[in-house]
């Protein structure tokens, strides 16, 4: 799978399970805090989604690979 695919995949959980609006969100977008505003809970179901799709523990990775899709993308292809 490429990192490109990842991306899309990402982006479509957002904005299927996470309500966020498309247009809101590039690959670039700040996820959390000041960004798109996800929460706690969030990060739990999307933990949980990248575990199941891609077969990838985020246990104990730094909290900068959630910064945005683009990081998030690069960590899952990086260790699959």
């Amino acid at each position: 799978m490429t990192e490109m695919e990842v991306k899309q995949q990402l982006k479509d959980f957002f904005v299927n399970n996470l309500g966020v609006d498309p247009s809101d969100l590039e690959y670039d977008t700040i996820l959390f805090g000041e960004g798109i505003g996800l929460d706690s809970i969030d990060s739990i179901e999307l933990i949980s989604f990248i575990d199941d799709t891609f077969g990838v523990s985020t246990s104990g990775i730094d909290k900068a690979n959630f910064k945005n899709i683009d990081s998030l993308a690069a960590y899952i292809v990086a260790h699959m």
